[in-house]
């Protein structure tokens, strides 16, 4: 894994939790909004994810990546998740 694999990964997760905040806050849903910002503070402090969170990050790359992004956030998931 590279530093730009592992600067794009940390993009994309930013980014889906950060768009998951804001949605849930349009829709008036602080739970999700709130859970959305503790899963930022937690991988801003560890840089990990945990369990089921990083196929939320993968549906939001799908969804919003080029490929050369998905294949570079896949190279992290698997350096940081082990085989």
């Amino acid at each position: 894994m590279s530093p730009d694999d592992e600067a794009t990964a940390h993009l994309l997760v930013t980014a889906a939790f950060h768009d998951a905040a804001a949605s849930a806050d349009e829709r008036g849903d602080s739970s999700i909004g709130d859970f959305s910002r503790a899963v930022l503070r937690q991988f801003e402090e560890r840089r990990r994810l945990e369990g089921a969170l990083y196929a939320v990050v993968m549906k939001y790359a799908q969804e919003h990546a080029s490929l050369d992004e998905m294949a570079a956030l896949q190279r992290w998931m698997v350096e940081v998740t082990g085989p």
